[in-house]
């Protein structure tokens, strides 16, 4: 029992931490011009932060991907390292399709962003 509990706990701290991370991403990124590109790159920062993968085949235990795919290359095992990228590559994939919505809705009610 209280190893599941300082597991959520240790969870909780990372969610926080990296809720924290993308606030100060959001902040450096707010004046570049091009919207579409700091979209894209805090798409990118959103999802390597919190895509969580499986650490064992099978097995209750979840870490972030990018930590299990650095962790994984780091001893070699390049098929770990392939499943946590195609996780993350997913999770990008399934942001844009949701940008990509949203962004045809407000054309399609004619919002203008910052409304």
């Amino acid at each position: 029992m209280a190893l599941l509990s300082s597991y959520t706990i240790a969870w909780l701290i990372y969610l926080l931490s990296a809720v924290g991370a993308m606030i100060v991403f959001w902040r450096l990124t707010r004046n570049l011009k091009w919207r579409r590109t700091r979209r894209v790159l805090r798409i990118v920062v959103a999802v390597t932060l919190l895509t969580p993968m499986n650490i064992v085949s099978g097995g209750f235990w979840l870490a972030p991907a990018f930590l299990v795919a650095a962790y994984a290359l780091a001893q070699s095992h390049m098929e770990i390292v392939q499943q946590a990228l195609t996780v993350m590559a997913g999770a990008v994939g399934v942001m844009v399709v949701v940008v990509l919505l949203e962004s045809v809705g407000r054309r399609l009610l004619g919002l203008r962003y910052g409304e």
